[in-house]
């Protein structure tokens, strides 16, 4: 089995409930992975938001209550969870896994006898110097080690996060997120929100100001999680100073977190509340993208940036933050705009800018969706990730 001549049997294993960074990598994967080479099944938290997901891929979906829900790592249960993961893989004759932040899977793969066994790193991990519990995380990256054959990192920021945390450079592959170009581009042309209302109602739970936009408003969003590292107290520092000088602006800030409540009265504070909109969770990113006038994504720190990628596939002039792999993603003032970290005021001044040069603006986000296709289409993903398979198994 596993020849090319045979498909390879492959078991994604994935613990998150929602759909994150994670879920998206998968289902971007899951959309255009090659069938005649592969036969992807994928093992996920009962309950979880990505089995249906995942099965309208068509895919085999396991769902196990067994599976703790967003945790890399629960010694409750692990002796459960683990015979649970062996025996599916060799009820399926399962030739390579591959996991996301499940610990318990690659130890599964292991101990079943999988040669072939990847894990993706999604995010970046904070280096904490000098390191705690010395002997713990010596332990980690020995069994990190012997429990995997490659380390797939979304980026070069990652990869050196990963070398700093002791991880084998050798086994260290990046292959950058891709995405549905195609895909995301026709939703956004059939689902685009309108400004002033013209498609007459209040859709996927969005506030209703949101449809009450007058035609020439500006509209200047970020899509992120409500999280301290994604920068949202900037954004809206930012928000007040453009609104000092630009009055017709809305900010829309999109996604679900600890911060909300923190967020929304920090709005109130600074007396922009009228101006910001908070949409919550939206999967359906597109509609969103297509209405606005220039994205942010202001983080402190950042593996990638998916939201970003997104927005500049649609030709949407970005300006981001100069950390992690962002700076893989946007060279600045050749397809987009970077600031420092935590400089509200700077990212104030270059928002302004492409609001004041819309030919300027214009001319960065047609380099911004050309950058995409040619750099982060989730075929070219799915192409390296599958030639991984073939050369581990």
């Amino acid at each position: 089995m596993g020849g090319r001549g045979q498909p390879l049997n492959v078991l994604h294993i994935i613990s998150d409930t929602n759909i994150g960074g994670a879920g998206s990598y998968l289902l971007n994967f899951l959309e255009f992975f090659d069938r005649s080479l592969l036969n992807v099944r994928v093992v996920c938290p009962a309950g979880s938001l990505l089995a249906a997901r995942c099965a309208a891929k068509g895919v085999e979906v396991i769902e196990t209550a067994r599976m703790p829900g967003d945790e890399s790592f629960q010694l409750r249960g692990l002796s459960g969870q683990i015979r649970e993961l062996v025996s599916i893989i060799r009820k399926h004759r399962i030739q390579a896994v591959h996991t996301h932040a499940s610990f318990a899977g690659r130890l599964a793969a292991k101990i079943a006898g999988v040669k072939g066994i990847i894990y993706t790193k999604h995010r970046l991990d904070e280096i904490k110097k000098p390191l705690k519990n010395g002997w713990k995380d010596k332990l980690r990256q020995l069994v990190n080690d012997r429990t995997c054959s490659r380390v797939i990192a979304v980026s070069e920021a990652v990869r050196e996060n990963l070398i700093q945390q002791g991880v084998n450079p050798g086994k260290i592959v990046v292959i950058h997120n891709g995405i549905d170009i195609e895909g995301l581009r026709k939703k956004a042309q059939q689902t685009g929100i309108q400004k002033n209302g013209r498609n007459g109602e209040k859709k996927g739970g969005l506030p209703a100001d949101w449809l009450a936009m007058p035609p020439d408003c500006c509209v200047i969003g970020m899509l992120a999680r409500l999280e301290p590292e994604k920068g949202h107290r900037y954004f809206l520092a930012a928000a007040r100073d453009i609104l000092a000088v630009k009055k017709n602006v809305k900010f829309v800030i999109a996604g679900a977190g600890s911060l909300e409540t923190e967020l929304k009265e920090r709005a109130r504070a600074l007396r922009i509340q009228e101006a910001v909109i908070f949409t919550g969770f939206q999967e359906n990113v597109a509609r969103l993208l297509a209405a606005m006038d220039v994205v942010v994504l202001p983080s402190l720190t950042e593996s990638f940036g998916l939201s970003l990628v997104e927005g500049m596939c649609l030709g949407k002039p970005c300006v981001a933050s100069r950390v992690g792999g962002i700076k893989e993603i946007i060279t600045d003032r050749e397809n987009g705009l970077l600031v420092e970290p935590g400089d509200a005021r700077g990212l104030a001044e270059k928002i302004l800018f492409l609001l004041q040069n819309p030919a300027f603006a214009q001319e960065l986000g047609r380099r911004a969706a050309r950058t995409v296709e040619e750099k982060f289409d989730a075929r070219i993903m799915a192409g390296k990730i599958t030639e991984l398979y073939y050369h581990h198994y």
